[in-house]
């Protein structure tokens, strides 16, 4: 005889249900026969703990709770049954029927999977056959809604591929979804009442809807039929959508921008208006915002503009006004008086060009704007008074991408480049560029070049050719602007002349006895030390040893690499030789490229061998110009009892002469 638990498996297997049995309290749960493999499509493992209806797989959005309620219905009243809707995986759902006994503290329960003829969410076959045929082809939306049994909400059925499209979705999320779960809630159980409504009456309704998707807000006009079918227990609501989103959109867009447009018009500075191109020039449009420009109570459209012109403009504008062609259609500007209600005139800027026919046919019109620039004219007065009389001038200087050099703009009251016409420097800045010292150019325009590069501001120092041709100092001071998009760099900045100031320091560094390039002594501070040193060297019957240094073929150090880097060349020879010295030793410069050197106490063998020393450390040293070498020639002579300073300073002189005609790069001793 066949085991009749096996013969119980096999047949649930053939059959599709499973059944269950639990204890009261759901600890101990079971399959007695079935296969959820074959019923669901999932592993037997995955559903043991299915008792409690949280513990089940998903249930679907319309049927969610439904097997809760079930498992209440039983416990009260020992036995129970429903449909419901289990989501198993993402894209797959599946209708069920569950029978339950609640009996003697135990449950015992059958669930069946329904076919999809069975589910109360899907149309008849031949049903659904009719509707794919007549709205799959369809531009507009349609839907089919119905109620899964009497009482339940509305569910939609179907929706056409148009629809679907629009609303980004798959049919497999669209069906047995209800409209609280696809839209708002709010706009969902409006959308329901409707739904409810056309199937209560049976007539056909047209609704229009605003309804929220996501973040999309669509605006629908809907018409509700009832579709009743013989094999159904409950009609079906057919809904055909017109969308209307996007004419919303282009009719808010529309509005909107009217009423900017609008805005714009009455509270913006400039007056826009429209007038016949040739006299006497009637306006056939002018903005209400004139009134309060010229502050008139008056309609803007009855002011007469030509009439409110100052006196000594109007053949002025009348003239600007003539010039306008519809041949010449380019933007033309002019400035001019109009009288303000309360007498006084403002300074109006009129900007303005002939416009094209608005229609075939159509007189082109003048068209321009007005624009209340009395505080610009006012300010540009005072600042023209005001560059007058500055001890400089005010300039804009610029270079295009192909390194030629203009002045845009240049006022003040300084003399330097009062000759030049303002009108040649705004085209070519050469002109004023020439006026500069030949020796101090490549350092301007190195400069120049520098502030260019890295965006820097252009502060420099240099001599420049007056009108009367004598040389005076000035001071640049500048900030470029960020390069625009044709690549040009214009610097806006101010001349100075310092030549009182020059002079000035150059007194005071006389009297402190320092050398401003270079930091080391003057040829005062040299003189003094002598002074002091030689009469020492009397007193005591002491020596010293002086040194004259002089760098060989400094001119083509500044030709070729700039003054920059001659200054940077100075300054090295400086520090070498402070490296080298004694503390009571002095270096100094004397000007140029020439150094003095004291050596106190130091006969004229240990002078000698100290500047080869020099003389090699300087020929060995990398000053940083492209492996370059530098040179020294250096003459040496020791003092004298019937010495003064300036027959020193010959001796060691004439020995520096020898050095430099017999070869340079060497040291001669007297």
């Amino acid at each position: 005889m066949p085991d009749p638990t096996i013969a119980l498996s096999q047949a649930s297997c053939q059959l599709g249900f499973l059944i269950w049995t639990a204890t009261s309290s759901g600890i101990d749960r079971q399959f007695i026969a079935g296969d959820p493999g074959l019923l669901l499509g999932v592993a037997g493992n995955s559903l043991n703990r299915f008792f409690f209806d949280d513990d089940w797989p998903t249930q679907a959005g319309p049927t969610r709770g439904l097997r809760r309620l079930m498992l209440q219905k039983a416990r009260a009243h020992g036995e129970a049954r429903c449909r419901y809707a289990v989501a198993v995986g993402d894209d797959v759902t599946c209708w069920l029927e569950e029978r339950v006994r609640f009996q003697d503290g135990a449950w015992n329960g059958m669930i069946h999977r329904l076919t999809l003829a069975e589910s109360p969410l899907v149309m008849p076959p031949a049903l659904a056959r009719m509707v794919r045929q007549l709205f799959d082809p369809l531009p507009d939306g349609v839907f089919l809604a119905r109620r899964p049994s009497p009482g339940a909400t509305l569910h939609f059925v179907y929706g056409n591929p148009a629809l679907l499209e629009a609303l980004h979705r798959a049919p497999d999320t669209w069906q047995g979804q209800r409209p609280e779960d696809l839209f708002s809630r709010e706009d969902g159980q409006r959308l329901q009442r409707h739904l409810a409504e056309c199937e209560q009456s049976g007539q056909a309704m047209t609704v229009d809807e605003i309804l929220h998707h996501g973040e999309r807000e669509l605006h629908w006009r809907m018409v509700l039929t009832v579709l009743e079918s013989d094999n159904t227990a409950t009609p079906f609501v057919v809904g055909t959508i017109r969308d209307h989103t996007e004419l919303e959109i282009a009719r808010r867009s529309a509005a909107n921008a009217h009423r900017r447009l609008r805005h714009l018009l009455e509270t913006s500075p400039a007056v826009l208006y429209a007038c016949h191109p040739q006299p006497p020039w009637e306006l056939n449009h002018i903005s209400r915002n004139l009134s309060r420009l010229l502050g008139l109570d008056t309609d803007a459209e009855k002011v007469g503009l030509l009439d409110r012109v100052h006196p000594d403009d109007v053949d002025r504008l009348c003239t600007w006004l003539k010039g306008f062609t519809t041949q010449h259609r380019e933007r033309r500007t002019l400035r001019y008086r109009l009288r303000h209600s309360h007498g006084h005139y403002l300074t109006i800027q009129n900007e303005a060009r002939i416009s094209r026919p608005i229609r075939e046919g159509a007189t082109p019109e003048l068209v321009g704007t007005l624009l209340d620039v009395s505080r610009e004219a006012e300010l540009l007065a005072r600042l023209e008074i005001m560059t007058e009389r500055i001890p400089g001038l005010i300039f804009q200087f610029r270079r295009d991408p192909h390194g030629r050099y203009s002045f845009p703009y240049l006022a003040g009251n300084d003399q330097s480049l009062q000759t030049i016409d303002p009108r040649l420097l705004a085209e070519d800045a050469r002109l004023g560029l020439e006026r500069i010292c030949r020796d101090d150019l490549p350092t301007v325009m190195a400069a120049i070049e520098h502030s260019a590069r890295h965006g820097g501001p252009l502060s420099i120092q240099f001599r420049l050719i007056g009108a009367d041709a004598k040389l005076r100092w000035v001071t640049a001071r500048a900030q470029p602007e960020q390069r625009d998009h044709t690549g040009a760099t214009l610097w806006h900045g101010v001349l100075l002349d310092i030549s009182d100031q020059i002079a000035q320091e150059t007194r005071l560094r006389e009297l402190t006895g320092t050398d401003e390039l270079t930091g080391l002594a003057n040829r005062r501070r040299l003189n003094e030390r002598l002074k002091e040193e030689m009469s020492r060297a009397r007193r005591h019957r002491h020596t010293l040893t002086l040194i004259l240094l002089d760098l060989d073929h400094f001119k083509r150090i500044n030709d070729t690499w700039g003054h920059l880097a001659g200054d940077q060349v100075l300054q090295g020879i400086g520090r070498l030789c402070l490296d080298t010295l004694r503390q009571e030793d002095v270096i100094a410069r004397l000007g140029g490229e020439e150094f003095a050197i004291l050596l106190p106490l130091t006969r004229l063998d240990a002078g000698q061998r100290l500047a080869e020393r020099l003389r090699q450390c300087i020929e060995a040293h990398d000053f940083g110009l492209g492996g370059a070498s530098i040179t020294a020639s250096l003459g040496v002579a020791e003092y004298r009892a019937d010495d003064d300073i300036e027959t020193l300073l010959d001796r060691a002189d004439r020995s520096l002469y020898t050095a430099k005609r017999t070869g340079r790069n060497r040291v001669v001793v007297e």
